[in-house]
């Protein structure tokens, strides 16, 4: 598909610099409400465009006086807050680049980072953060910021940069094309590699996601709750500085429930592993009601599946089901989508493949999710679903910026001034850059006569059977998470006859009683796997009450399954269950292993 250019006058009056955004802003409307932040009391404290200015040219300022130099790396270890925005922008107005760091990730990982970016400086939400860094990292810094106060010698504070009102006119030093960010892969199948993006980059990226989202508007509320080291997030702020939307910041991601009826968010962006927790959280409150009251939950939502469904395929709903839509939809449907706020038009997800069936439920209660996909090396979002414009199933249409095609082998490839030019510190790297200036994506996709683009597997994920049948694990574990207690689903099996799954269950079941929760989730998962061709649908399953975690190397800091570190750790008891596989020879089994994980054979 050909590429669409971007074309923004707001980019083009802020100079096509982070902080000229933030600087056109507050220029614009300088006393509307730009942020909003809890305070110890519980208290929200709003903040202004204005301030939110002021704040960051102090900070640039300050960092100057430092010693922060053109090009300086500055590494951010701090929760989601006001303050890590302040902290962001006032390195790029300085004239440096700003690199987030997980306060929660492994440290191994985060000295892996402060070692290849050879941090100048750092901000910290407190000085006992320093340890994660290493030694040696430690040793190079030339200044230390801490958000918190702090009497520790030689660290500044955050708040005494912002005392010190900025000094002189010209506070924003960004260039355009100059390094602004330095963000890392994910790593699922080996070390993160390190991309830089320049200033010019990261607003083509937001101008591209607000063309496609026009609801966002002066004033909508935003929700700031995954980590903003998570460029995605870092994204979606910016978009709120372009278009003047209100951000609430969440340190605690734990916490975004509890806040977001308070927050009531316009547009929430999420990953499919938070929608499948809420969605689980609704079906756990609607069973705790009197039976009347679940029976008629039950029949609002199939009204408004049949509604929704009338919907995605363009037929009008009839007068009939539009009255029961109305009636179903004023008794429950309106109450269950309250549970993020009053103005929540629609959901946002990233990161990984959401289920359909997931995708459809959320629909039925009038909250679609809209699926985004993206690229690393790719800082413009290379397509997504829009609001009216959806089909489930795939992750939308590409946005302007990207021109998209497929390879001989349908590998999806894009192009477009948001690709990256190589990995950072690594003049050897594979840049995966064609010919053509095409980067390969890594996906196995499909792109439809409309334009909608399906994503078939990761190549580096799909593998072979002993029959030569192809198997991408995502569409079975998509499935398979649909059953009771099912936190996550490995689907594995390369050169065996069928696929196997693995899956991590909460402790639930082994509270009650074993044995009947492997015979109900035998026939479940039947059910669920049933839509599948046979040779998809696993030979096996093995259950363990042994979470997948950052910690253990299961998961990425994005919570993508790391497959190959599953398959090492797990390796004794997917052994077991392809022993149990072999000796049953296609009859029904179970067994309770003496690691306390429950093997079955399913039908």
């Amino acid at each position: 598909m050909k590429y669409q250019p971007i074309s923004d006058e707001v980019m083009d009056g802020a100079g096509w610099t982070v902080p000229g955004l933030l600087h056109l802003r507050s220029k614009r409307t300088p006393q509307a409400i730009a942020q909003w932040q809890l305070a110890p009391d519980g208290q929200w404290i709003q903040g202004t465009w204005g301030e939110y200015c002021s704040a960051v040219a102090s900070i640039a300022c300050g960092f100057r006086r430092l010693g922060l130099v053109e090009g300086d790396r500055v590494g951010i270890m701090a929760a989601s807050s006001k303050e890590w925005d302040y902290a962001q922008l006032g390195i790029l107005a300085a004239g440096g680049v700003a690199i987030g760091l997980d306060p929660h990730g492994l440290d191994e990982h985060t000295q892996e980072i402060a070692h290849r970016c050879e941090f100048a400086g750092v901000v910290l939400t407190n000085p006992a953060l320093l340890d994660k860094l290493g030694d040696e990292a430690r040793r190079r810094l030339r200044y230390v910021v801490s958000i918190e106060p702090t009497t520790q010698t030689g660290i500044a504070t955050l708040d005494s940069m912002i005392a010190e009102l900025a000094d002189e006119a010209r506070w924003n030093r960004a260039q355009p094309d100059s390094t602004a960010t330095i963000i890392f892969t994910s790593g699922t199948t080996g070390t993160p590699k390190g991309i830089e993006y320049s200033h010019r980059q990261m607003c083509l990226a937001a101008a591209a996601i607000l063309s496609a989202f026009p609801e966002l508007r002066d004033g909508s509320r935003l929700a700031c709750w995954l980590p903003l080291s998570n460029l995605f997030q870092r994204m979606i702020n910016l978009c709120a500085i372009s278009r003047g939307a209100q951000t609430f910041y969440v340190a605690d991601p734990r916490e975004i429930m509890r806040y977001a009826p308070q927050i009531a968010p316009h547009v929430f962006i999420g990953v499919p592993r938070f929608y499948e927790k809420l969605y689980s959280g609704i079906q756990e409150a609607l069973g705790k009601k009197p039976a009347w009251q679940q029976q008629l939950a039950q029949w609002a939502r199939r009204i408004g599946d049949r509604h929704a469904t009338a919907l995605r395929a363009g037929l009008p709903p009839g007068l009939g089901l539009t009255l029961k839509f109305a009636v179903a939809d004023r008794l429950v449907l309106k109450q269950l989508r309250g549970i993020l706020g009053p103005n929540l038009q629609f959901m946002i997800s990233g990161s990984a493949p959401m289920p359909v069936w997931l995708l459809e439920r959320f629909h039925a209660i009038g909250l679609p999710v809209l699926e985004a996909y993206g690229l690393s090396e790719n800082i413009i979002p290379v397509s997504l679903n829009r609001p009216g414009h959806f089909r489930f199933g795939t992750v939308g249409n590409p946005l302007p910026g990207c021109e998209v095609r497929l390879a001989e082998d349908s590998e999806l490839l894009v192009r477009g001034p948001g690709v990256f030019h190589g990995y950072f510190g690594d003049d050897n790297a594979e840049a995966r850059i064609d010919s053509d200036g095409f980067l390969t994506s890594g996906d196995f996709a499909h792109i439809d006569d409309d334009g909608f683009i399906t994503l078939i597997g990761r190549k580096s994920e799909i593998f072979k059977t002993s029959t030569g049948r192809r198997v991408a694990p995502s569409s079975i574990e998509s499935q398979l998470r649909q059953l009771a207690f099912v936190e996550y689903a490995a689907v594995c099996g390369a050169g065996r006859a069928l696929p196997t799954a693995l899956l991590a269950v909460n402790k639930a079941p082994w509270q009650e009683e074993a044995r009947g929760y492997c015979q109900q989730l035998r026939a479940e998962a039947a059910r669920v796997l049933a839509p599948l061709p046979a040779y998809l649908r696993p030979a096996g399953l093995a259950l363990t009450t042994q979470m997948f975690t950052l910690a253990g190397g299961e998961l990425t800091a994005n919570l993508k399954m790391r497959r190959r570190n599953i398959e090492q750790n797990f390796s004794s008891v997917l052994d077991e269950l392809n022993m149990h596989i072999d000796k049953a020879a296609g009859a029904p089994f179970e067994t309770l292993s003496k690691d306390g994980l429950v093997l079955f054979l399913s039908l």
